[in-house]
């Protein structure tokens, strides 16, 4: 009888072999100097932000990459100043939050996706007391947008993303719609009430802003980035994809996600 010992051991060389070849050296991630609760924000003491980084997007990588031992550190930049710097590959090498777009998918390589958000729409209850019409992201057209410099908003496709109003925060965005600098926003309802709980922003609380979910749009998927200019991003895209498969058929991405985003 043939043995089955080669033929495992061609099974496991691309793991072993990648397991061997990691590049060990200190690995420099950047994320959103926003704040991108409850995914990757600052731990706060007496209500003050600390310098120490937490969230669900923080933990996964930390045991993908501790597992590995491979040290990191994550600095919060502003967010185009991040995406250029991993774009140039020279000193940060992938980010943690990230949709897709077609411009994007030529600049970086993405891991699978590892958390949805889901779309709500925002707007001042004084202009709009019975809220607003909105059936689907077809009917935002109608309405004068607001949003984030830098932002893809990748899922809503049929918004004219040119168009919008663009602020530097989510506490600017809040009181530019309340100064009628634009009729609404669509943002992502779980990091609206993270940024609500931290104090950094007061959208959610807010009595005098309304909002509803963007209806017909399925969760927006956000994956991990890396460089395609440093061959390391290449590995490092493969590493973290490799585990994030192991973590979500174990449970473990859930475990982590509950702990973040109650169900």
């Amino acid at each position: 009888m043939l043995s089955l010992r080669p033929l495992i051991a061609l099974l496991f060389l691309p793991a072993l072999s990648l397991a061997q070849d990691l590049d060990r050296s200190l690995l420099h991630i950047c994320d959103d100097g926003d704040e991108w609760p409850p995914y990757t924000y600052y731990l706060r003491y007496n209500h003050q932000p600390t310098a120490d980084l937490t969230g669900y997007s923080v933990d996964v990588i930390r045991r993908i990459l501790d597992k590995h031992h491979i040290p990191f550190q994550i600095d919060l930049l502003p967010w185009k100043r991040c995406l250029s710097s991993i774009d140039s590959g020279e000193q940060y090498l992938m980010a943690l939050s990230a949709s897709k777009n077609p411009e994007r998918e030529k600049q970086f390589l993405f891991s699978t996706p590892y958390y949805q958000t889901h779309y709500y729409v925002f707007y001042s209850k004084a202009k709009y007391p019975d809220g607003v019409n909105v059936a689907g992201q077809t009917d935002l057209g109608r309405y004068r947008l607001g949003g984030i410099k830098g932002y893809a908003y990748s899922a809503l496709t049929a918004v004219n993303k040119d168009a919008m109003v663009r602020t530097v925060d989510y506490p600017t965005l809040g009181k530019m719609l309340l100064a009628d600098r634009f009729d609404l926003f669509a943002e992502d309802y779980e990091v609206m009430v993270g940024l609500d709980k931290l104090g950094s922003a007061h959208i959610i609380s807010d009595p005098n802003i309304g909002r509803m979910p963007l209806p017909g749009m399925p969760g927006n998927a956000f994956h991990m980035i890396f460089t395609r200019k440093n061959p390391r991003g290449a590995q490092l895209q493969q590493l973290v994809d490799e585990e994030l498969q192991q973590m979500q058929s174990s449970g473990q991405l859930d475990k982590l996600l509950n702990q973040y985003v109650p169900r």
